[in-house]
C-alpha cells in the first residue's frame, strides 16, 4: 500500500491555516534605523497655541497648509505685556526642536494663532512612519508538508506562509509646515522566506526562497515538487530532543518617499518563528 505521506495537512482558506497551526515563537532582529534620536511629534493645543503634530493616512488634499488669505511668518520674541505666547520662539520637546510661527487670517477671530512647528526631515518623517509599518507587519507562521511533527527522511518537506499576507505594508505620515504639507510614505515589502531546517551539519540548510513557497493541495499528491521545499537527510532521533529546532523567517525590505521626490532604503527587517521538526524514517518490512 503506498504511503501518502502529505494527507494529513489541512490547506486552503485562512482560517484552516490558522486553526492547524503547532505553538511557535515569534521574535525580530534589530529594527533598522534612520535615525538614532527619538522623536515625539504629537499634536495638542492650548489656547491660541497650537503644536503641529504627525498625521497618518491619506495627506489633506493639494499642497498647501494655508487658506490663501492667510499668511505664516516667523513669530519674533515678545516683552510679557505683548499679547501672544511670550517670549520664547524655539523650545524643545524630548529631542525635537520646536519654532514658533504666526498664521494670521484678517476674517477670523482671533485673526492670529500661534503655531510651534517641528523641525525633523523628511528622514526622521520616514522613520516615524517606519514605527507604525513595523507595529502592522504580520507574524507569518510556517506552514509545512508533511506536518511539522510528522516529516519523513528523504521526502521533501513544503514550506510556505500564508500569501494573503506576502503583501507590502503602507504607512504615510504628513505634517503640515509653513510652506506646505509635507508627507512621507513608508513602505515594507517582503522579500524572501528563510528556511532553517535545524539539522545543522547533517543537512544541506538553510532554504532561501523569493516567494510565499506553494500551499500543498492533496491533489498534488507525493511526487509534485515546491518551489520552497527542503529534504532532510536524516531523523530528529539524532538530537537529544528527538526534534529538530527550525526556524522560518521572512525579510522585509523597507524604504520611503516624499511628495517632494525624495526617497530612501530604511534597510531590512527579518521576522522569525520557531518550529519543531520531528523527522522519522520509514522502516521497510519484508514478508515473505
Amino acid at each position: 500500500m503506498k504511503l501518502n505521506t502529505k494527507c494529513f495537512m489541512l490547506v486552503a482558506v485562512a482560517t484552516t491555516l490558522l486553526g492547524s497551526m503547532s505553538p511557535v515563537l515569534v521574535h525580530a532582529t534589530k529594527l533598522p534605523s534612520i535615525d538614532g534620536s527619538p522623536i515625539d511629534v504629537s499634536a495638542s493645543a492650548h489656547g491660541d497655541q497650537i503644536i503641529a503634530g504627525v498625521k497618518y493616512g491619506a495627506p489633506p488634499a493639494g499642497s498647501n497648509a494655508t487658506d490663501p488669505e492667510c499668511e505664516w511668518s516667523e513669530s519674533m520674541p515678545r516683552d510679557a505685556s505683548a499679547t501672544g505666547p511670550g517670549t520664547a520662539v524655539t523650545k524643545h520637546i524630548v529631542s525635537t526642536k520646536y519654532m514658533l510661527y504666526d498664521y494670521t487670517c484678517p476674517t477670523r477671530d482671533p485673526a492670529t494663532t500661534y503655531h510651534w512647528i517641528p523641525q525633523i526631515s523628511t528622514q526622521q518623517l520616514a522613520q516615524h512612519a517606519a514605527s507604525v509599518v513595523y507595529d502592522n507587519l504580520p507574524a507569518m507562521w510556517g506552514n509545512f508538508a508533511p506536518p511539522a511533527r510528522r516529516g519523513f527522511v528523504d521526502v521533501g518537506t513544503w514550506v510556505w506562509v500564508n500569501p494573503l499576507l506576502w503583501i507590502p505594508v503602507v504607512v504615510t505620515a504628513s505634517i503640515i509646515t509653513p510652506a506646505g504639507i509635507v508627507s512621507v510614505t513608508t513602505k515594507a515589502a517582503p522579500k524572501k522566506l528563510i528556511f532553517d531546517p535545524g539539522d545543522g551539519d547533517l543537512g544541506d540548510g538553510p532554504l532561501t526562497c523569493n516567494n510565499p513557497g506553494l500551499i500543498w493541495m492533496s491533489q498534488f499528491g507525493d511526487r509534485m515538487s515546491s518551489p520552497c521545499m527542503y529534504t532532510y537527510r536524516h531523523s530528529s532521533a539524532t538530537q537529544a530532543s528527538g526534534l529538530f529546532e527550525a526556524d522560518v523567517a521572512v525579510q522585509w525590505h523597507v524604504t520611503w518617499s516624499t511628495n517632494l521626490g525624495a526617497s530612501g532604503t530604511i534597510g531590512e527587517l527579518t521576522l522569525h518563528t520557531s518550529h519543531q521538526m520531528n523527522i522519522r524514517e520509514v522502516q521497510a518490512l519484508i514478508s515473505h
